[in-house]
Order: C-alpha cells, then structure tokens, then sequence
C-alpha cells in the first residue's frame, strides 16, 4: 500500500506537465507580418536590418516578453515604435483544457508570450499607427464564395408563422471597391431547412429561400459591416406521407433590408453574420408583414482584380 501510496504524485506531476498548452504548443519562435505604407520604408525589426523589401516583411521573432522595436524611415527622418507582446491562445487555453494548472508550468516560459501576426503600419500627421491589415484601395474586385453553417427561418405558412433552421446554403457575389475600405456587393443565394424540418403526425414540413441583394460595406479594423437591401422569395411546403394527399406550398416573394457583418481571419478568409428581414410582400395582402432569412457563413474572398495603387 506504501508502494502504490508513491506513485501516486507521479502520474500527477505527468498530468499537470503534459497540460501546459503554450510550453507544449507554442515554438520558441514565431512569424511577423509587417507592412508599412508607400510614405514609410521598413529599416529593421529588432536587431534584423530588413534587406528585402523596403515596405514588407516575413520575420522569424523569438517569443518574448520584451517590446519588440521596428524602425521606419518617412523623408529623411527615422521613427521606432514598439510591438508589445501579449499573452498567446494556447496561455488562455489552459483555463478550459486544465482548469488553469498549467498556467502553472507556463508561468515562468517565453513561450506563453506573442506578438501580433499582421501589422500594417501608416503615418497619419507625425504619428505612426498599427493596424492588423492594410486598406483595400479603389478599384479592386473580389469574388466571394459562402457557404452556410447554420441558417434561420420566419416563414409565412398556411394560417400561421414557421420557425425553423437548417444547415444547408451558398451565398455568393461580387465585390467593387469604390472607395478606400468602402465596396458595392452584389449577392445571390439559396437555403434550405432539409434535415431542420419539423415533423409532424403523418406529415413534415421545410422552408427555402432563394434571394438577391445590394449593399455598401466599410471595412472598420478587422470587421466588414454592410447594409442595403434585399429581394427574396421564402417558401413554406408541407409534405404528406400519404401520397394520397397533395403537398401544401406558400411561397412568400418581398423586399427588405440586407444587413451583413463579417470577421476577417485573414487576407482570405471570414465568418459572417447575414441578416434579411423581409418586409414587404409583393403577392399577398397586406402588403407590409415580416418574415425573415438569416444565417451565418464561412467567407472566402477571391481577388479578381488588384487596384491600380498595388500593381
């Protein structure tokens, strides 16, 4: 019993070791994005002289939990600014994997530490400012592919309002940058709630949607939020299990607002918020109702054309 009493701490220690997430998943070193606006020249990160390129950077940083120092050049006059770190994912992610033990092994390591990955640096009057991405400049076109993770209904029904969701949709469209950070969306798409249906006593219901929309987008730090308007047609079915009964179908054609809001992961990539209320109907009586569509998307945006400024 003495025995087994000692090798108790053993598997413990083992458990508490094994749980500290940044020593075991960060690397000692990591990668910095940095890129300075035409009106700036990068000189060197750190104790590194960049030599490559006088307005970007691809940097391999040890983790620190010092300021880490970039000096630029605008005219003739050089400026340093400091990149302060921060507390990496992995740190944090001790609190839901390991109730917060292995903050204790990560305590005292650099590896718990991190840099911002992308950096985009911009002299405003004689200040310089860090931003996560650089502007989009006018004149660019992208094509956006999203697919739907979840979506939601208010349907019209026979006598009645259906609630509802699915997992099933695209969405996709152009982007037009008009201005700096400011586009037109053009956007078409279709939902289905197959597989979110309500299934009732010798019968199942779905809903479907099939819409198109225009907005104006700004992209505000590492957010797009836009608003316009959309033209959508929901519809309601009712199935019977008995062919002998015929399919119940309300179809509900309208307009509305379009309202959209999207976080960038990357230059690529995004997760959105789409929202449509439909507010006016354009076959039936009366004319002003609500319904809704709305979901939320995994974003993929493809550069069809560079603006002039970047070529």
């Amino acid at each position: 019993m003495l025995n087994e009493k000692k090798r108790l701490p053993v598997p413990f220690i083992l458990m508490v070791f094994l749980s500290s997430c940044a020593t075991i998943l960060n690397k000692p070193v990591q990668k910095v994005f940095i890129t300075t606006d035409r009106n700036l020249k990068l000189i060197s990160i750190d104790t590194t002289v960049v030599t490559d390129s006088l307005h970007s950077s691809n940097h391999s940083v040890q983790r620190s939990n010092r300021s880490l120092v970039i000096r630029v050049q605008t005219d003739s006059i050089e400026k340093s600014l400091r990149l302060q770190p921060t507390k990496s994912f992995a740190y944090w992610f001790n609190i839901p994997e390991n109730y917060g033990i292995g903050m204790l092994i990560d305590k005292n390591s650099n590896k718990r530490y991190g840099y911002p990955v992308r950096n985009y640096l911009s002299l405003k009057d004689t200040t310089i400012h860090i931003s996560r991405f650089a502007p989009v400049e006018k004149g660019a076109i992208n094509l956006c592919l999203a697919p739907t993770l979840i979506n939601g209904y208010d349907v019209k029904a026979a006598g009645k309002k259906y609630y509802t969701g699915g997992v099933f949709g695209m969405e996709a469209g152009l982007e037009y940058f008009f201005r700096r950070n400011q586009y037109l969306s053009f956007h078409a798409g279709a939902a289905t709630s197959v597989f979110g249906e309500y299934i009732g006593a010798g019968s199942y219901e779905i809903a479907n949607a099939t819409f198109a929309s225009i907005r104006r987008n700004y992209i505000i730090g590492s957010f797009d939020l836009g608003y316009g308007v959309n033209f959508s047609q929901l519809t309601w079915k009712r199935i019977y299990n008995d062919s002998a009964k015929k399919s119940e179908l309300v179809k509900n054609p309208g307009a509305g607002l379009s309202l959209s809001a999207q976080y960038r992961l990357g230059n690529y990539f995004r997760l959105g918020f789409l929202y449509q209320p439909v507010l006016f109907n354009l076959n039936s009586k009366p004319s002003t109702g609500y319904q809704h569509f709305l979901s939320f998307n995994f974003v993929w945006k493809i550069p069809m054309k560079v603006s002039a400024s970047k070529i």
